[in-house]
């Protein structure tokens, strides 16, 4: 019953979605949505047979009635906005701001570039891909509506998203923070924002996507981006999850690297009731780069599942994962890594580690490693490990006069500290540092 219901309203709002371009059906953006919903019907929603999907059950929130009808209107005042995005945008508050309420860019709360050299900041339209071809070649290529029936689902239902473009040799100074609100003060609400990041050749810049709500009621976020890193290019794409319960998060994030270029990931689950990320990166032509690492912080019943898919499909490439998590109360983990070595793929070298702290007997971690390795000059490994914090470091730090208490909350810290650090945006990092300190209740460490 919940699937079906997911179902009809999916079908309902693409066709709403359908009949509010006034004759611009055969567009190739639309084109893409109605194969996309066809797909997503195709596919079925995952249930826990799904080997995918085993720790990850969505049956108990999809079939809520959630509200899709278009909004056209923004009805979010300043401050409202300002409670809502909070600590993180007065962290950004030096780069340029993309609201996207409900998946549709609202330029009121924004602070939107024009005249920027080499930055183009635009909405995700058939006008936008007829424009530009470059763009044109990601949207649904990246992420394909065949990856999964959620990723299907935000492209059937893709309406004005937001697509970044920087051009060749243009390094960025400022960060690009985007950040999802979506809005449950009268109704459930299924938000569908679609990103897309086109780096081109010898271009360097941050990207911020952060996700919020603003009311009481469940949101169903689906959140979809595709990022391509050309040829000497370095994309630095960070994900932050720190909401409350309304939160009911479904995310992809794509990228394909070219020659010499690097596309690093960093994610931080720190609140919702339910959060799956996926993040997958292909490894493209010689000598590009993958990094994904991820941070989860969870207490009470929070949930938290990280998929990622490294694709080494040429030779001479390079990978690093690494994924650290504290869980308290009742709060669930999942990690599902894999890495392909494709048989052309010589000389690789791919690392992947995940690592979790169980700080309660009813909190829970499933780690899942995979390789698959199909070449034969290649340097991998991957691991998992999970326990319980050392008692006895535990009791070296009492006795040097700090407290049981602040003691565990230190070595908490310290655990997923090596995390952090890899941010290489300083204000980012000083966020997420004081952020999970405050939740585990230690100091932040120094800069």
């Amino acid at each position: 019953m919940p699937i079906e219901i997911l179902r009809e309203n999916v079908r309902t709002a693409h066709q709403e979605l359908a009949r509010s371009i006034n004759g611009h059906a055969d567009h190739p953006l639309h084109q893409q949505r109605t194969a996309a919903l066809d797909a997503f019907l195709e596919q079925g929603v995952p249930t826990t047979r799904h080997e995918e999907w085993k720790y990850t059950n969505v049956l108990p929130f999809i079939g809520i009635e959630y509200a899709m009808t278009l909004c056209t209107t923004c009805f979010i005042t300043d401050a409202e906005c300002a409670r809502t995005i909070g600590p993180i945008a007065d962290a950004l508050e030096s780069g340029w701001r993309i609201v996207l309420i409900n998946g549709r860019i609202d330029r009121a709360h924004s602070s939107i570039p024009e005249h920027v050299p080499g930055l183009r900041i635009l909405p995700l339209t058939d006008a936008t891909i007829a424009a530009d071809a470059r763009i044109a070649g990601v949207v649904g290529s990246n992420a394909p509506a065949q990856s999964h029936p959620f990723v299907a689902m935000n492209l059937a239902l893709a309406d004005q998203g937001v697509v970044i473009h920087v051009d060749a040799n243009v390094r960025l100074e400022r960060p690009i923070h985007i950040a999802c609100i979506a809005d449950t003060r009268t109704s459930h609400r299924l938000s569908t924002p679609r990103i897309v990041v086109v780096a081109e050749q010898g271009s360097s810049f941050d990207v911020v996507e952060s996700h919020h709500t603003i009311g009481d009621m469940t949101a169903l976020d689906v959140t979809v981006a595709e990022v391509s890193v050309a040829a000497n290019a370095h994309v630095r794409y960070h994900k932050v999850i720190d909401d409350g319960e309304s939160m009911r998060h479904i995310g992809s994030t794509s990228a394909d690297v070219a020659r010499d270029g690097s596309f690093t990931a960093h994610t931080a689950s720190l609140g919702g009731a339910f959060v799956r990320n996926d993040a997958a990166v292909r490894l493209c032509e010689p000598s590009s780069q993958g990094f994904l690492f991820g941070t989860s912080v969870l207490q009470g019943h929070e949930y938290a599942d990280n998929h990622t898919t490294v694709d080494h499909c040429v030779p001479h490439c390079h990978s690093e994962e690494l994924y650290k998590g504290i869980y308290d109360g009742s709060s669930v983990g999942v990690f599902n890594g894999k890495i392909y070595v494709r048989p052309q793929a010589q000389k690789t070298t791919a690392y992947q580690s995940s690592h979790a702290i169980l700080l309660s007997e009813r909190a829970q971690m499933n780690s899942k490693p995979q390789l698959e390795i199909w070449a034969d000059d290649v340097k991998c490994s991957h691991g998992a490990t999970t326990g319980q914090l050392d008692e006895d470091a535990v009791f070296y730090l009492q006795s040097r006069g700090i407290d049981a208490a602040k003691a565990r909350a230190l070595m908490t810290y310290a655990f997923v500290a090596e995390v952090i650090e890899r941010i290489e945006l300083p204000s980012l990092r000083q966020h997420l540092e004081e952020r999970i300190a405050e939740k585990l209740g230690a100091e932040p460490f120094a800069e």
